[in-house]
């Protein structure tokens, strides 16, 4: 089994930069690169969390070759590998892993949560979190950048690479909203390629999650975000994240499936 495969349209590299329902089924259906709302949460909130991300107990790295100096607190769907004992290890931790992500931002609301809650309301059939084989699935994850040495190389992200879960049926394009608690002065930029991955590099990105950068093009669009903006584009296609210099890059994220307008976006990481 697998998701409806999404052909890809002549995509334009207009950025919007207002979260509203026009924007997202435009995000969701192609016919714009990306939606980037600066100023959308409080930096001086963002940026106290960011300590607490920086130094949480339960982070950790990504697992493949290319995403190791990537940090992460708690663990990421896509590191559960196809193992059974790592699934049933995810889903157990997912709801408290939302409620210490949570309390992190207490007495304020996470950046996460008002996604979540917009995007319940602005999407014509609403919005809910992700249960996988009736599981539910952690959303909210830190992804944590050492200054100069952690980058995304150019990949993609596609939940049925991770799960031939029946829910994931259907699934027209996958989203990706990012809400950025520190950035460095310089570096950090996010890098969209505003195209899926071939089939060769499919491969390698599966086999290492990154392609070098000398083998692709340049990106089409290329943003430096600041703290407190948000940036929701597809991760289905090609995108980067360069090094940073100075400081750590510190965001929240959460993946976003979407199968049409009729049906209610889910939520996960």
């Amino acid at each position: 089994m697998s998701t409806t495969t999404h052909v890809v349209k002549s995509l334009t590299n207009d950025v919007a930069d207002e979260l509203t329902t026009e924007t997202l089924l435009k995000l969701a259906n192609r016919e714009i690169g990306a939606i980037h709302v600066r100023g959308y949460y409080p930096v001086d909130i963002a940026e106290k969390v960011a300590q607490k991300a920086i130094n949480h107990q339960a982070l950790g790295h990504y697992h493949k070759q290319h995403t190791s100096s990537v940090g992460r607190v708690y663990m990421p769907h896509i590191d559960t590998k196809w193992n059974p004992e790592l699934t049933d290890k995810y889903h157990e931790q997912a709801l408290p892993a939302i409620a210490d992500v949570r309390s992190m931002f207490h007495p304020y609301l996470s950046p996460v949560d008002r996604v979540r809650l917009e995007l319940q309301e602005l999407w014509p059939a609403g919005a809910n979190l992700m249960r996988l084989r009736g599981r539910a699935c952690f959303v909210g994850a830190f992804r944590v950048f050492q200054p100069q040495t952690s980058e995304f190389y150019p990949h993609n992200d596609a939940i049925d690479q991770e799960t031939d879960a029946p829910e994931i049926e259907g699934v027209l394009n996958q989203l990706v909203a990012n809400i950025y608690l520190q950035v460095p002065g310089e570096g950090g930029n996010l890098q969209l390629w505003l195209r899926e991955p071939t089939e060769d590099e499919t491969k390698t990105i599966l086999d290492v999650e990154g392609l070098e950068r000398d083998t692709v093009e340049p990106p089409v669009v290329e943003i430096h975000p600041e703290a407190g903006d948000l940036i929701i584009f597809s991760p289905r296609m090609l995108h980067a994240v360069t090094a940073g210099q100075g400081k750590h890059r510190v965001g929240a994220a959460a993946f976003i499936a979407t199968k049409g307008p009729q049906e209610p976006l889910v939520f996960w990481s």
